[in-house]
């Protein structure tokens, strides 16, 4: 009879913990549907930083998902000014989306407003790669070239941008400065073959 009890004890504390996992399961999915709304809003950057974070916590099976949480929490680090924490982000989520464009695009945005033309332009020609008809992708490559000093491929963006996009007014203004400047400088290197 003793055994018996044990036996029914022992299977009560099994039920009891299944239960208990599966309440934990239902929790932690509701606290995760929870942090995918949070990380998908875009009213209060404060919740969609915590909802991305609990977000990328909580499912690391999911690499898509994860890479997009961490996409929306680099945005919010770029524009808090807090590049160090966007640039992982980015790097990050590249790995785990490697074929999106809007990754290496936004790594992209985030190095031309730290001040690094030169990643920027690399982040943009990677983006270039995965779509070639990416026209703001052009445009800003052609704004890190032409900080770079690199006037003829600043052209060739500023063009290509207007081609994929002919009401891309920015691309407009920085293709006639540039021309302006290079007419008014006609003995500048840089300028050779820009019309």
């Amino acid at each position: 009879m003793r055994y018996l009890w044990v036996g029914f004890l022992r299977a009560a504390h099994l039920c009891l913990s299944i239960q208990l996992a599966l309440l934990i399961l239902v929790w932690a999915s509701a606290a995760g549907a929870g942090a995918v709304e949070d990380c998908n809003q875009v009213r209060d950057a404060d919740r969609q930083l915590r909802g991305c974070t609990a977000y990328i916590r909580s499912r690391p099976d999911q690499p898509t998902n994860v890479a997009t949480a961490l996409f929306n929490r680099a945005n919010i680090y770029a524009r808090r000014g807090r590049y160090e924490m966007a640039f992982a982000d980015y790097r990050r989520a590249l790995e785990l989306d490697p074929t999106n464009p809007l990754i290496p695009y936004n790594l992209g945005n985030a190095y031309l407003d730290s001040g690094q033309p030169s990643r920027a332009e690399e982040a943009f020609t990677q983006a270039l790669t995965l779509d070639t008809a990416f026209a703001f992708a052009h445009l800003n490559r052609g704004i890190a070239r032409e900080r770079l000093g690199n006037v003829a491929g600043a052209d060739e963006d500023f063009r290509r941008t207007l081609e994929l996009d002919p009401t891309a007014e920015q691309a407009r203004r920085h293709l006639t400065r540039l021309r302006t400047q290079c007419t008014e400088n006609r003995a500048a290197p840089a300028c050779a073959g820009i019309r």
